[in-house]
């Protein structure tokens, strides 16, 4: 069972990763939200629960990605570009679970919203 704070921190950051990428607000504010939303806390502690094969270090290795994806689009990058590297990350989780993407909050619908399953 991974750390429901790890969690935590990877559904924050994959939500301001989609904040950004659709123009919604900035990565920072969005992420300082995110943590203290009440259904992001819920479900982080839902989903350490649920999901026992992620592991720690697999959720810091996603978290570490995230931060890659910031750092490089935060200042620069279209949202193709910002597009394109979270469906990166979506994609990895998606293939490391047998080809979905789990029930994990709104990962599927950020998903579908990025068009992530179209290549381009």
């Amino acid at each position: 069972m991974a750390d429901p704070h790890l969690w935590l921190e990877l559904l924050a950051g994959l939500k301001s990763l989609f904040d950004l990428a659709t123009g919604v607000e900035g990565y920072w504010e969005s992420h300082r939200r995110h943590l203290a939303e009440p259904d992001t806390i819920s479900e982080s502690q839902r989903v350490s629960g649920v999901f026992s094969t992620f592991s720690d270090a697999e959720i810091r290795e996603l978290i570490r990605k995230i931060e890659g994806c910031r750092d490089r689009f935060i200042l620069q990058g279209s949202g193709h570009d910002r597009a394109r590297c979270l469906c990166s990350i979506f994609n990895e989780i998606q293939d490391g679970n047998g080809g979905s993407l789990p029930l994990i909050d709104d990962w599927q619908r950020m998903y579908q919203q990025l068009n992530c399953g179209i290549p381009r």
